[in-house]
């Protein structure tokens, strides 16, 4: 999808000695169809993100969240640990690991102190991004340490300017936007090349992912547990509709 890429990495596999299958634009037979259909199938999933950025001119962005079967993310008391299985954590940290960066907002790392790696030794580690209007953020937390994996803080113009310094003493990253929104982060993301974001956000900041049109495809974990509870939060704020009419649809469900 990227002319001046087209053929670079055909002819860098056979420089290296490595055979490498073209499909030819001829019709193939019967027999053949099959398996031609079952190999541009595997290459579309593995270059999704890149067509994405390709088509859209932005990152496939996942929304990606735990509930319980009553669509809660954590107890009226903020208590999340944990909503899902072992299993289910051990996906999240394969898609942490197949993503560029994880993003999440002020009141995650205020209520959670995550420190978003893949738990893995070596291999990729994604851009942590922390998005706060205000930066008012604590001042220690894990998304501060840098050893592990690189942090970049989003933030409003002008917003604690010493804390800023801080952070930036720290060696974390400070981008200043006129105004924070996803679609000004997603932009962003974009320019500075990365594929695909995972947004590991909670509720508030999910609304405008979803209503803005940001998000690409949920990720979401279903645990068969029931916590209850008026004020216990769900997965996505607000969104302003008032008929079951307005809900949005989910394309394709897997």
């Amino acid at each position: 999808p990227l002319p001046h890429a087209r053929g670079v990495a055909v002819r860098a596999l056979r420089s290296a000695g490595i055979d490498v299958d073209v499909l030819s634009s001829s019709t193939p037979c019967a027999a053949e169809q099959a398996n031609v259909d079952d190999t541009i199938m595997q290459m579309l999933e593995a270059n999704e993100a890149l067509l994405h950025r390709a088509v859209l001119r932005r990152p496939l962005s996942i929304l990606k969240y735990a509930m319980t079967l009553d669509g809660k993310i954590a107890t009226a008391s903020g208590h999340s640990a944990w909503v899902t299985s072992p299993d289910a954590r051990a996906n999240v940290f394969k898609m942490r690991a197949n993503s560029d960066v994880v993003i999440v907002g002020g009141n995650t790392v205020r209520r959670d102190n995550p420190r978003l790696t893949t738990r893995q030794e070596g291999g990729h580690a994604p851009v942590r991004v922390v998005m706060s209007r205000t930066l008012e953020l604590p001042e220690n937390a894990s998304l501060w340490d840098i050893t592990t994996a690189p942090t970049i803080v989003m933030t409003q113009r002008g917003a604690r300017t010493a804390f800023q310094a801080k952070l930036r003493a720290k060696g974390v990253e400070v981008v200043e936007f006129d105004f924070l929104t996803p679609e000004a982060v997603a932009d962003y993301c974009y320019d500075r090349g990365f594929l695909q974001c995972l947004w590991e956000c909670g509720g508030v900041l999910a609304a405008p992912v979803i209503s803005a049109s940001v998000a690409h495809k949920l990720m979401a974990f279903v645990a068969p547990k029931i916590i209850g509870g008026a004020r216990a939060p769900t997965p996505v704020g607000d969104l302003g509709f008032v008929e079951m009419t307005q809900a949005l649809e989910v394309a394709e469900a897997e």
